[in-house]
């Protein structure tokens, strides 16, 4: 699989323990995801 976007490793290892259709999407648009706080909320959005 791809490297994770991410260099902080608490975001990687969030990222890592989400489903891979949900990382797939959040990769597509990782660029606009700046710190865990927003990346936890875009994998809870895109989870419900």
């Amino acid at each position: 699989m791809d490297k994770t976007p991410f260099a902080d490793e608490n975001m990687t290892a969030y990222f890592n323990s989400l489903p891979i259709n949900i990382q797939e999407t959040i990769r597509l648009s990782a660029k606009d995801i700046e710190n865990e706080e927003e990346l936890r909320a875009m994998a809870e959005h895109l989870m419900r």
